[in-house]
């Protein structure tokens, strides 16, 4: 009769419990909204930019080319109810997405981001505290304004950070050593990462965090990244993202033939936030003969340094999401050499497909990947690594179908499902409050 109480109890809690999901842009803020709807905590999905009839969004998509179209219409999720979304500075929103878009208007992209960011903000709070929410959950990097001001305003109110991406002030650290390491990347990873030199960004960084009261983290780094910060793991809740592994289907490999070469791929376009110069370099070391490497995204560095691996790498540039699958289950193992991720979940999707995979410690992928069963675990800015674990690889080529099963079969387990039932735990128990847990 305990256990029935208990039950009865949780199922009565989450029926009054009011969670309101606010996010300028899009990330994976739909998967989140849906899982609070679906467990009966949604009290509304607040957004700019979103495709549902008569709506701004809506009438602008129906005036632009079918490219352009085709992404506003991506923007709506039928899991979510049309009557439970709220649209706030959505011609802002739709301002600063022509602004990313447009070249000549891309001068004004950060400017118009953070405006976008704190009016949101603002008005997020007001509506909050209007409707007599019990937390309301926004994002890394949109929310320093909009904590601060229910701090405030409104204290009674659960102020949950979702941390889609790893603590940008413990990043900055790790990014000026790979200034020092690879001087002749410098320019392109400050370049990607120009918000960590940012004075104003990083205080905006600091603010955030220091007003948010739990946090919901993709991975134990993200975790660790906080602490650098003072956050105590206690405040954190881990929920792994998911990987539909329908789309990313199982596709069973036999034992590599000795005479070729193992075929490795890396997805996230050539940027050194993810490592490349030292993927690059490890595959250099190795030589011809031992593995091949695919690098599938936009490819940023100039010709000069491309031409020194012309006989080790392909780099094949832009593929459609939807034909990656196709390229995982091609070949034999996934590396992703990224000097920190909150989640990465290209390496879950070619876990999906049944490829071991090789990835650093800042992944967001360790407790996923157990390094010797489903892949390799390996420190992050180190060439020698990673061409011992694929040299590992080529010598142990029995391992390869044994580990791409069991990866698939941890896959498996984390689909969106389980991110639902992980993040819906996370904000009841965050509620509720300790006294109560």
């Amino acid at each position: 009769s305990n256990l029935i109480t208990t039950a009865w109890c949780e199922d009565d809690m989450k029926q009054q419990v009011k969670v309101l999901v606010a996010h300028p842009e899009q990330q994976h803020s739909y998967r989140l909204a849906a899982a609070l709807e679906s467990a009966g905590m949604l009290d509304c999905y607040v957004t700019t930019v979103y495709y549902r009839p008569h709506s701004l969004t809506w009438f602008v998509a129906s005036l632009l080319p079918r490219r352009w179209a085709k992404k506003a219409q991506s923007r709506w999720c039928s899991e979510i109810p049309d009557a439970k979304v709220i649209q706030l500075c959505e011609g802002e929103g739709l301002l600063k997405l022509f602004c990313q878009n447009i070249p000549f208007m891309r001068r004004w992209y950060y400017t118009a981001k953070l405006h976008v960011a704190d009016r949101f903000a603002i008005k997020v709070a007001r509506l909050a505290a209007k409707r007599g929410v019990d937390a309301v959950i926004a994002f890394d990097g949109t929310s320093p304004l909009l904590f601060e001001t229910l701090r405030r305003d409104a204290p009674e109110i659960i102020r949950i950070l979702d941390m889609s991406a790893a603590n940008t002030l413990y990043m900055r650290q790790i990014y000026e050593r790979d200034l020092e390491l690879q001087p002749e990347y410098a320019g392109l990873l400050k370049q990607e990462r120009q918000i960590v030199w940012d004075s104003e960004r990083a205080l905006r960084s600091e603010r955030e965090i220091g007003a948010a009261q739990r946090f919901l983290c993709g991975s134990g780094f993200v975790v660790r990244s906080l602490a650098y910060s003072g956050i105590d793991s206690s405040c954190c809740d881990i929920c792994p993202y998911g990987v539909d592994i329908e789309q990313f289907a199982f596709a069973p490999h036999g034992t590599p033939e000795e005479e070729q070469p193992i075929r490795c791929i890396y997805v996230g376009g050539t940027k050194e936030l993810k490592g490349i110069s030292y993927l690059l370099e490890a595959f250099q070391k190795l030589g011809e003969g031992v593995a091949r490497l695919t690098v599938v995204g936009s490819c940023t560095l100039p010709e000069k340094i491309c031409s020194k691996f012309d006989d080790l790498v392909d780099f094949v540039g832009m593929v459609p999401h939807e034909q990656v699958p196709t390229l995982m289950s091609e070949h034999e193992l996934m590396i992703m050499p990224s000097l920190g991720e909150g989640f990465s979940l290209t390496i879950l999707e070619a876990m999906a497909c049944g490829l071991p995979a090789i990835c650093t410690q800042n992944s967001g992928a360790v407790g996923i990947v157990s390094d010797g069963v489903e892949g390799r675990i390996i420190p992050i800015q180190d060439v020698d690594a990673i061409a011992e674990s694929v040299l590992w690889f080529a010598v142990h080529r029995d391992m390869i179908p044994k580990m791409g099963e069991r990866a698939r079969a941890t896959a498996e387990h984390y689909s969106w499902n389980h991110y639902g039932q992980c993040v819906t735990k996370a904000i009841h128990s965050a509620i509720a409050g300790p006294d109560d847990e």
